[in-house]
């Protein structure tokens, strides 16, 4: 197959989402099929400007497909991310058309709605700007793909609940570890510490983050705080907690995977309170390592069974989080168990297994008569 695979995201192998889209179109290369990608440099006008980003996306990309598609047939466009409803919309009025892929790393749908409660500073003006604009275009850039793949159940199931495509044109296929996680035997003997990793971003939860871990290392002073992600931002960090307890928090800089992997094996506990992910693979990096987590309902936290895998919590039940953590620290055959089970769960999260789903999800469906009347 000749692939066309079009990403809202820079191809940084060091973001979880860049990483996702470079390890799928690699290894559908190295499966026999062509594939060409693009990235935001490749084709949003007046790349860099601070304003109406989503919009020159949109337009640069429908610019970008119309350029490709005079030169080379293709069976399979792959957009990861909402801002390509123009493209979609365009193409999808063609009799002949390459099947297009609504190829999700985080569901917009899901985030917009969520980003109300996690992220609830913005003015009413914008708010009703974008519920205009933006809301009305992320549904489009759905509802005119052929087909929808997504990372997680959970979002599977909204663009179902919201009837966007017949089930069978529906997939989840999951990221992989890499193998500095998943080389990882079951390690039981652990420090008194709980690990978070990820971008310091209000998405991730940092209210409940900060709230729950200032009371459990005030209750516990022999806890220790790993924070890794941030690239070192200890000050950012630091802001968010009573200077009596900094002395508690490791806010480690910028590691390898091995180093990262290393550290997480010394924690008891991964308390990972995020309010919306696509997938969220540092839960299952953290589990691979043996971690016994804390989390709540959205991405791969949405499938693991409560009290087996892990812990979840609702979003803002910050009481229940607290209980958690603790309960983890302090039983440990209850933390042996879950963190045993999330162990062996992640053991399927391999690139290899997962591309090649990826690559006979497309063959199957461009086989079929995908397009709709």
């Amino acid at each position: 197959m000749r692939i066309l695979s079009i990403t809202n995201c820079p191809l940084d192998p060091k973001s979880g989402s860049g990483k996702t889209v470079l390890m799928y179109s690699q290894g559908l290369q190295n499966l026999g099929h062509s594939v060409d990608v693009a990235e935001p440099k490749d084709y949003e006008t007046w790349h860099g400007v601070g304003r109406a980003k989503k919009f020159r996306q949109a337009w640069g990309a429908w610019n970008l497909v119309q350029q490709k598609l005079r030169v080379t047939q293709y069976d399979v466009i792959e957009f990861y991310g909402d801002e390509f409803w123009l493209a979609t919309w365009q193409l999808s009025k063609l009799p002949k058309r390459p099947l297009l892929v609504a190829h999700t790393n985080g569901l917009e749908l899901i985030d917009r709605q969520r980003s109300q409660n996690y992220n609830p500073g913005r003015n009413i003006l914008y708010n009703w700007f974008a519920q205009q604009t933006h809301a009305r275009f992320s549904l489009m850039a759905f509802a005119y793909a052929d087909a929808f793949v997504s990372l997680c159940e959970l979002d599977r199931k909204w663009v179902l609940d919201l009837g966007l495509y017949p089930v069978e044109r529906t997939a989840v296929v999951e990221p992989g570890l890499d193998e500095e996680y998943l080389s990882m035997p079951f390690i039981s003997q652990k420090q008194n510490r709980v690990a978070f990793m990820g971008n310091w971003i209000a998405r991730k939860g940092l209210n409940q983050l900060s709230a729950v871990m200032s009371r459990v290392l005030t209750k516990n002073p022999s806890v220790y705080f790993d924070v890794y992600g941030t690239g070192g931002a200890r000050d950012t960090v630091f802001g968010y907690f009573p200077t009596n307890l900094h002395p508690q928090i490791v806010v480690h800089p910028r590691l390898s995977n091995r180093e990262i992997a290393d550290g997480l094996a010394k924690a008891k506990v991964f308390f990972f309170p995020s309010q919306y992910e696509g997938f969220g693979i540092a839960l299952a990096e953290a589990m691979a390592c043996s971690c016994a987590a804390v989390t709540t309902p959205t991405g791969f936290g949405a499938e693991l069974g409560n009290e087996q895998q892990a812990i979840l919590c609702d979003f803002d039940d910050i009481d229940a989080m607290e209980n958690a953590v603790i309960r983890l620290l302090e039983d440990e055959e209850m933390r042996i168990k879950i963190a045993k089970n999330g162990w062996e769960r992640v053991r399927s999260l391999t690139w290899d297994g997962n591309i090649y789903k990826l690559s006979n999800l497309y063959c199957q469906w461009t086989a079929s008569d995908f397009q709709r009347s």
